[in-house]
């Protein structure tokens, strides 16, 4: 019997087979067996996991059987143990199943997801979804679709596609997973920044939504345009709405990536960051508090990757970015060491100056170090191959990667340094040594 209250916050269960029929239930006695039967099948047919949906359900089932909280104990207890067993590498999802009682009882789960599903037909539900924001699996070869692989990568939560076979988009799918089938991810929940915490960027017209997330030694900024469609409670479904404007222009700073600070490795930081953004390639330099533009039209979005400045000597300094054909560049980087020359053999050096503007339009200096010195040297540990990018703000005098050295490109405009690492040459080895010389 569904209560009058249910009925008229969602009149569709007026007429829901569950609240009609009625629904069956395996005994909690037996539903160990059920689940292993099921189960060691699948595993037989070469399914290495499952995903099980509306486990919630179980709240309203548990009369005569001890009350929801017993049952929902007894399942997942049954279901944990069909999956250690059927599927050794915690290969589960678990789906519609925030209430408290599966929050507590689900005890070796590997992923638990909730908010509402992706709708690949329903145009009005892409924005809400990642303006909600929920992470659930999504199709690779779609219009929308990086818009939701980069939100993926920002999350930090699974990341998983519900592609029909033979449709998939094997360029996107190289832009979040490396060639080994590990995934750059970041280190923390995404969360809004704090400008966007009380802002409706669905439906106001002006806000953009922007989501932060940090690595070892960069951060990671998504800014995405969510305006033109939300839930219409009158339809009970999302619907488009007018939007006020057809691009929505904001900001972003370097302090918008809220745990920056423990990124830099030098004490006395001042602030100024490295900025790439991955959809337009280019890369600034952004000095403490200052802010850069951004303007997006809706379904648009751009992943930045924010790097403290590290200041080597005076006009020598640097900000790896990472392998930028990824959507997490900086998350490739898995060591990061600086290296200064004394200063007695910095005031003999012989340093070239050339006259250029800087990426963010300030009148600067690009400087090469002509002399038989180096500066500064900068050493990394790189995990996955792709084009790896820096900024430097003078020339470097060589890269190499293990003990050979490589071609590198430099714009001395906006001071960004790429090269491509390819194939681990050494068996059993997982990073690549880099080492820059300035």
């Amino acid at each position: 019997m569904i209560s009058k209250g249910v009925v008229d916050n969602e009149p569709g269960w007026k007429t829901d087979s569950i609240a009609v029929q009625g629904l069956g239930l395996v005994n909690p006695k037996n539903v160990y067996k059920f689940y292993n039967e099921l189960h060691n099948y699948l595993a037989g047919a070469g399914i290495d996991g499952v995903k099980v949906g509306v486990q919630c359900i179980l709240e309203t089932l548990g009369s005569g059987l001890g009350g929801r909280v017993e049952l929902t104990k007894q399942y997942h207890q049954a279901l944990d143990a069909s999956v250690g067993r059927n599927f050794p590498d915690n290969g589960i999802i678990a789906c519609m199943s925030h209430n408290t009682d599966a929050l507590y009882c689900s005890k070796q789960t590997a992923v638990v997801r909730a908010s509402d599903d992706f709708y690949p037909q329903d145009p009005a539900s892409h924005t809400i979804h990642i303006a909600a924001p929920d992470w659930d699996m999504f199709h690779f070869l779609h219009s929308a679709a990086e818009y939701h692989a980069s939100a993926r990568v920002i999350s930090d939560g699974p990341l998983y596609v519900s592609d029909a076979p033979g449709r998939h988009n094997f360029e996107l799918l190289k832009k979040l997973v490396l060639s080994n089938g590990s995934i750059l991810r970041a280190r923390l929940p995404g969360r809004p920044t704090r400008d966007c915490l009380f802002t409706d960027p669905a439906r106001d017209g002006f806000s953009l939504l922007k989501m932060w997330n940090m690595n070892k030694y960069t951060g990671v900024l998504g800014v995405y345009d969510c305006q033109g469609a939300a839930w219409n409670s009158a339809v009970r479904k999302n619907t488009f709405h007018q939007a006020k404007m057809e691009s929505i222009s904001g900001h972003i700073k370097g302090s918008y990536v809220h745990l920056i600070t423990e990124a830099s490795l030098d004490p006395h930081w001042t602030g100024d960051c490295a900025v790439y953004g991955r959809r337009t390639g280019e890369l600034i330099t952004l000095p403490y508090n200052a802010a850069m533009p951004v303007s997006l039209k809706v379904l648009e979005h751009e992943i930045f990757t924010l790097t403290p400045i590290k200041v080597l000597a005076p006009a020598f300094s640097f900000a790896p970015m990472g392998l930028i054909n990824m959507y997490n560049s900086g998350g490739a980087i898995e060591g990061l060491k600086y290296e200064v020359n004394d200063v007695a053999k910095l005031l003999e050096l012989d340093i070239g100056y050339e006259g250029e503007r800087s990426a963010s339009g300030v009148r600067g200096v690009r400087v090469e170090n002509c002399s038989n010195e180096w500066v500064g040297k900068v050493n990394m540990e790189i995990k996955g191959c792709g084009h790896f990018g820096a900024y430097s703000s003078a020339k470097l005098r060589k890269c190499t990667v293990g003990s050979s050295e490589v071609e590198f490109d430099y714009d001395s405009f906006s001071g960004l340094v790429k090269f491509s690492l390819e194939k681990l040459a050494g068996e059993g080895q997982t990073v690549h040594i880099v080492e820059f010389e300035l």
